[in-house]
């Protein structure tokens, strides 16, 4: 059984209007999310990954705005909402984890009282109950001795257990969508790991939706269950992790893939890395964005701004040359 749709985006235009010019940071994305299921988005810095989050979740500040699209949340449009109904909504069904743990903590509040804040905000329980929870959630999320711990400041936990608290802070009313904006940045691959290994338990305990952004494919491969690829404000491929992986239809998806290190590589051998560098997104080139990069640009690609179609059942690629790719692998 199918589970439902817990988010969809539907040709999401988010800009920043700057002196130098507009910055097309989302150009028309579409994207969705199942209850219970975790959505890798993946692409190199400036491909528009957080600002597609802070989207989600209001909090695009100016010079920017969200200039067209919908964004359904449960069915509901959240660009139709006031800002008072969308600030209910983040931190008690939609949360996000930013990457930077200490700068999301306030240095001068103990890590207790700052998810204590947002129970107080969100839910009904009393101050007493209020402490019994907090103790629980940093239990929950691995932190030794929470008890004590709560009444610690920020500085004085290392920079995983300041991401274990944040997620403590994130899944405090029992949100149904957690956003991870590259939560494991900065943290060696032991702690990384534990990272996602909690994450992961805290998903088979309730039905929640994940969107994981990162630029790391290696970690998509392990912690999700579909991927979708971004590159220059737009998704350029979407499918299921396995289908992505056996058969990556956009040749920057390709370009991504070549470029994981792998331990069957000759010594010898350079690491592959996609030519060129990613658009201004102020001046876009013409056509398709990838073409100035791509190993398959012809001149039609120039004149033509392919939009997402659907390649393979679920599988989507914004490519006119999708179907080319997929048959010169069969």
């Amino acid at each position: 059984m199918n589970n439902a749709t817990l988010l969809k985006i539907e040709d999401l235009v988010t800009r920043f209007h700057t002196e130098y010019g507009v910055v097309r940071a989302v150009d028309g994305s579409s994207m969705h999310l199942d209850e219970g299921e975790t959505l890798g988005l993946v692409g190199e810095s400036g491909s528009g990954k957080s600002v597609t989050a802070f989207s989600v979740m209001g909090l695009i500040e100016n010079p920017g705005r969200i200039e067209s699209g919908r964004i359904y949340f449960k069915g509901e449009d959240l660009l139709a909402r006031s800002d008072a109904a969308m600030r209910r909504i983040r931190g008690k069904e939609i949360a996000i984890v930013f990457q930077d743990s200490l700068s999301s903590l306030n240095p001068t509040m103990t890590v207790g009282d700052q998810i204590g804040r947002v129970l107080r905000y969100h839910t009904s329980l009393s101050a007493r109950e209020i402490r019994g929870r907090v103790i629980e959630l940093l239990e929950q999320v691995g932190i030794s001795e929470p008890q004590k711990r709560a009444g610690n400041y920020p500085h004085e936990f290392s920079g995983g257990m300041r991401q274990r608290a944040l997620i403590a802070m994130a899944i405090s009313a029992n949100p149904s969508l957690l956003i991870l904006d590259e939560p494991t940045t900065a943290l060696d691959v032991t702690i990384e790991a534990q990272i996602f290994e909690l994450i992961e338990m805290l998903k088979r305990q309730t039905s929640m939706g994940i969107i994981l952004i990162t630029h790391d494919l290696s970690v998509v491969a392990n912690a999700c269950d579909r991927v979708a690829i971004m590159y220059s404000g737009r998704i350029v491929e979407s499918g299921s992790v396995k289908e992505i992986f056996r058969s990556p239809l956009h040749p920057y998806t390709r370009g991504l893939m070549h470029s994981i290190p792998r331990i069957d590589t000759p010594r010898e051998e350079k690491l592959y890395s996609i030519p060129g560098e990613v658009p201004d997104l102020i001046t876009l080139p013409e056509g398709c964005n990838f073409q100035p990069r791509c190993a398959y640009a012809k001149e039609k690609c120039t004149q033509t701004d392919p939009s997402l179609e659907e390649i393979e059942t679920d599988h989507h690629a914004a490519c006119i040359f999708a179907r080319e790719i997929r048959d010169g692998e069969s």
